[in-house]
């Protein structure tokens, strides 16, 4: 069929129990086929044959190979030597087919194969109960023509598709939905004459109690009524800041009770120091720079300056001036 793998020349029936057979084929070189025929597609069929493939696999694991060739001797009536000499190739070795043949046995590795007319669930749960035992198994179809005498066998190969076995899933738990989102509105205030919720609200817009400070036994005046600071910039004036604009809320469209009052302005402290009207002194002009006539002083500008007066030659600054030569020192 095209694997590559050497032909098989020898074939004999190891077991058949009804309609299902076990083979057992040799090829040239030693290699042991196990080939299950059913006769029929059947349950019953199946099973039979897949139990026996299995048996067997165990039997021929580690069998003497003068056993084995027993077997087919009784069968053929011709020793495997004689037999595989007048149907193997030229070039054919007995020695190789006899170690292949014990290597085959010792190794217990036997490929099976199925001779099917047909595939269908029985067939692939067959398959897949000896491919679980760790076994190599092929399908192959066969189609038999019979006529005058003549019957005519022609191998296609089957595709089995095996089902994937389904996952047993848990039931699907309903989910909650979030609910929808919604804007917080801020609630208007009432009026005055909406009962205890407008005294609620009054009671809400009253300042918050003072804190007690962790350092001082007296509480922390309250936040509107703090003194502005005043900030000295040295240059006898003092800057204060207005703690609070002074202008007046407006009245809500909605309510019914007058504005809040305004806030109490606190007046700024006295100022520590004088504030001096006079204005500051006018800067003193830069005094002029005379300016340049062309001309160098020194001997650059071709004037010489004034001869030392010439010592009396008794003396010690007149022998100096009469040994140098000159007034010029």
């Amino acid at each position: 069929m095209g694997g590559g793998d050497a032909p098989c020349q020898a074939a004999v029936v190891l077991s058949e129990r009804g309609d299902a057979r076990v083979v057992a084929a040799v090829d040239e070189f030693g290699g042991i086929t196990l080939v299950g025929c059913p006769g029929k597609l059947t349950r019953d069929a199946l099973t039979t044959v897949a139990q026996e493939l299995i048996v067997f696999s165990g039997r021929l694991w580690r069998m003497p190979s003068e056993e084995f060739s027993s077997v087919f001797e009784k069968r053929l009536g011709h020793s495997l030597g004689d037999y595989f000499s007048n149907r193997a190739a030229i070039g054919w070795s007995e020695n190789g087919f006899r170690s292949g043949l014990g290597r085959n046995l010792e190794r217990g590795r036997f490929p099976i194969v199925l001779l099917l007319g047909d595939s269908n669930q029985e067939v692939i749960e067959a398959v897949s109960h000896l491919k679980s035992h760790n076994m190599e198994v092929k399908s192959l179809g066969v189609e038999l023509y019979e006529s005058s005498g003549v019957e005519i066998v022609m191998p296609r190969a089957l595709e089995l598709v095996e089902p994937v076995p389904r996952e047993e899933r848990e039931p699907a738990k309903p989910v909650s939905r979030p609910t929808q989102y919604q804007p917080w509105t801020p609630t208007r205030p009432l009026p005055a004459t909406a009962g205890p919720a407008a005294t609620e609200s009054a009671q809400r817009s009253e300042p918050a109690p003072a804190k007690k400070m962790p350092w001082s036994d007296e509480p922390a005046p309250p936040a509107a009524e703090t003194e502005p600071t005043a900030f000295d910039h040295g240059d006898n004036t003092s800057l204060s800041v207005s703690p609070a604009s002074t202008e007046t809320a407006p009245d809500l469209p909605w309510s019914d009770e007058p504005p809040p009052p305004e806030s109490v302005v606190v007046p700024p402290p006295a100022q520590t120091k004088p504030v001096s009207a006079a204005p500051p002194p006018a800067p003193r002009p830069a005094a002029a720079k005379p300016s340049w006539d062309g001309t160098m002083p020194g001997v650059m500008a071709g004037k010489r300056p004034p001869r030392r007066a010439q010592e009396a030659p008794g003396t010690i600054k007149g022998q100096e001036q009469a040994k140098d030569g000159g007034h010029w020192r």
